[in-house]
């Protein structure tokens, strides 16, 4: 059959491999690993050998080689097993991996609850501060305001103030302009009565006594104005104010009976003007040192306890009103008006003093200093 089908024209020649493939099987080592390339190529040359041999006839020929079948190939090295193990490694990869995907997105959520707390909280706390912030705007527009109110009213504290100095000088009151050291509780402890008498309005006149003259030393000196109310024969009292010093002149028809102020220059004082006349001890003064008098004060209360005798003190009083006119003399500035009324009748402290002669005897000393210093100069 072999030999039919090999002359007959036009017919593919067929080649047994079979010998090849069982002599290279033979050589190889059987230890050795085949590689899986080897075993399907082995696998699909055998199928086709095995395809391609002639079928022997029933009767058999002693030409053709007998063909022996292929061993079965292993069970491990098929491609299916194979396949099957990588695809569970990969599905066991693939579940670690979601394993890990599913921790991140927990992570992930808990990350972006807390920054949603903390943002949260960071908004309140702005909110807040913004809140206090326009409250403290308001609360300093409210202070600023306040501010100014009472700014504005403390001028008009100051004015008012001012128009009752005037009412109280007005009133005969006493008016305490210089600072002397102690505080406002102070002050109101000692509660000082007033220095200067009541000036009585005259009989029909208004209460209180109006002024009826008013004017500035600065341009109508204090000598001048003392020489014009000795020749207008005026009864009331003349009140001098300047740097804080209030002066009053109790005058009558030309006579002074009464000055007193409120000058707390110890030089300038009735006590110290009594203990240098020797007129009173300075122990007897020393005992009125801490109550905050007034030099009229202190006389009338040395007269009253009978410390001195009134003609003593009536004494003192008339030359410590030469020292009070000896300085409204060199007055310069301030400001002066005169009140007319009643002269309050106190026996005990009342003195006579002559206004022309108190010009007169001003004048001459006045007069008398002038040559001193041009002396000096000329020598």
């Amino acid at each position: 059959m072999s030999e039919e089908n090999s002359n007959r024209p036009g017919s593919d020649r067929k080649i047994d491999l079979t010998p090849l493939l069982e002599k290279s099987a033979e050589q190889e080592p059987s230890s050795a690993p085949r590689h899986r390339s080897l075993e399907k190529t082995e696998t699909q040359l055998g199928s086709l050998t095995q395809e391609g041999e002639p079928q022997p006839d029933a009767q058999g020929t002693s030409e053709d080689p007998p063909t022996r079948p292929l061993p079965p190939p292993a069970a491990d090295a098929s491609d299916s097993e194979l396949l099957r193990a990588e695809l569970e490694s990969k599905s066991r990869r693939c579940a670690g991996l979601e394993e890990e995907i599913d921790q991140l997105r927990r992570q992930l959520e808990t990350t972006r609850s807390d920054y949603s707390g903390q943002s949260k909280d960071r908004l309140l706390e702005i909110r807040t501060l913004k809140d206090l912030l326009q409250r403290s705007q308001a609360e300093a527009m409210k202070l600023s305001r306040e501010a100014g109110e009472l700014g504005r009213v403390q001028k008009e504290l100051k004015a008012q103030n001012l128009v009752l100095q005037y009412q109280l000088n007005s009133w005969g009151m006493p008016v305490i302009a210089s600072e002397d050291g102690r505080s406002d509780d102070e002050r109101r402890a000692c509660k000082p009565a007033p220095f200067f008498p009541v000036l009585t309005p005259l009989p029909g006149g208004p209460d209180p006594a109006p002024v009826i003259l008013r004017g500035d030393l600065s341009s109508f000196y204090f000598p001048n104005l003392l020489h014009f109310l000795a020749n207008a024969n005026l009864a009331g009292v003349v009140t001098v104010v300047t740097d804080g010093i209030v002066a009053k002149l109790f005058l009558e028809k030309a006579v002074l009976f009464l000055a007193g102020w409120n000058n707390r220059d110890l030089d300038l004082s009735l006590a110290t003007l009594l203990v240098q006349s020797e007129i009173v001890p300075e122990e007897t003064l020393n005992e009125f040192v801490g109550q905050d008098l007034y030099d009229l004060d202190l006389a009338s209360i040395l007269v009253s306890k009978k410390k001195v005798a009134v003609n003593l003190i009536q004494s003192g009083l008339k030359e410590h009103a030469r020292v009070i006119l000896s300085f409204l003399f060199r007055l310069k500035r301030g400001g002066f008006f005169f009140q007319a009324g009643q002269l309050p009748r106190r026996r005990d402290l009342q003195f006579k003093l002559a206004i022309t002669d108190v010009l007169l005897k001003t004048a001459a000393e006045m007069d008398e200093k002038t040559r001193a210093k041009m002396g000096l100069v000329s020598s």
